[in-house]
């Protein structure tokens, strides 16, 4: 990640070996040190790259195309939901496919019976999603935790599915600091996240691909503490959340299985849409 990061912004060869070698001396890659959450050791590499680059967000023309591509797709995705059989099934597995969904808008005219089979083909547990349809229709608030750009779209899109059986208010929560393609306040805005939801920042002050409760300001906090059902997206804010016995009864994580620690924790294959209740 850090080498495929680092070449968007420069072509200096040699300035990036000397970049890689400051950050394999970090104590977690030369395994001193496993107290590290993943996202923390992201924090503390993204933190070289932006002194390296010298751009507060190296990746936000990458962010912008992602937004801009799934936004072009957005209309195809909603026919199909609205289409289906079960609109909220179909709506949660467009938005847990979020990460994927960039490698099916890169398609020009993609087919509707070529999106059909990449969602048919993606394993779901039914009865976690059903449960998740229930907790849904017993609450009148729902905090929801943001992660990528480009996936945004598609939590925009199963929030609105979700208002239409739902009198639900959502609060859509985005990081506060840039890092990695992850979703700010401007980028929920940007797909008119503020449309189907209210949009704030996690108030978290450094570049965290996570949420930490305890960093992030009284008013998220608060809103948490306070609430019956929160809805968490992507594996940073599974690895930081999944121990926090405060949540337990009221959280449910939404996450792809795209590496092995993530299949191995859900015992679910590669690929797999993972609803995990906690």
């Amino acid at each position: 990640m850090s080498l495929d990061v680092i070449r968007t912004v420069t072509n200096d060869e040699k300035g990036i070996k000397r970049f890689l070698t400051e950050i394999l001396e970090l104590k977690p890659l030369r395994g001193e040190d496993y107290s590290f959450t993943s996202p923390e050791l992201t924090r503390d590499v993204w933190s070289k790259i932006v002194q390296f680059s010298g751009k507060e967000d190296p990746l936000k023309a990458k962010k912008d195309e992602q937004n801009r591509k799934a936004l072009d797709f957005y209309p195809v995705a909603r026919e199909i939901i609205q289409k289906s059989r079960d609109p909220i099934l179909e709506a949660l597995k467009f938005a847990i496919l979020g990460n994927s969904i960039d490698s099916m808008v890169d398609i020009k005219e993609s087919s509707t019976d070529e999106i059909m089979e990449i969602l048919h083909k993606a394993w779901i547990d039914l009865h976690s999603a059903e449960e998740l349809k229930k907790k849904m229709g017993r609450v009148k608030k729902l905090i929801y935790l943001g992660d990528n750009c480009g996936e945004i779209v598609f939590d925009k899109l199963f929030i609105e599915m979700i208002q239409e059986l739902n009198n639900l208010e959502v609060i859509f929560i985005t990081r506060t600091i840039p890092v990695l393609n992850d979703a700010l306040f401007e980028d929920a805005l940007s797909v008119g996240m503020n449309e189907v939801a209210t949009v704030m920042e996690n108030g978290i002050l450094e570049p965290l691909p996570g949420t930490f409760l305890g960093r992030a300001s009284k008013e998220v906090r608060d809103l948490i503490n306070d609430s019956n059902l929160i809805i968490s997206k992507g594996l940073g804010n599974f690895d930081t959340l999944s121990e926090d016995e405060t949540l337990r009864g009221k959280l449910s994580f939404l996450l792809r299985g795209k590496c092995y620690p993530s299949c191995a924790a859900h015992n679910v294959s590669f690929g797999s849409l993972i609803v995990h209740h906690f």
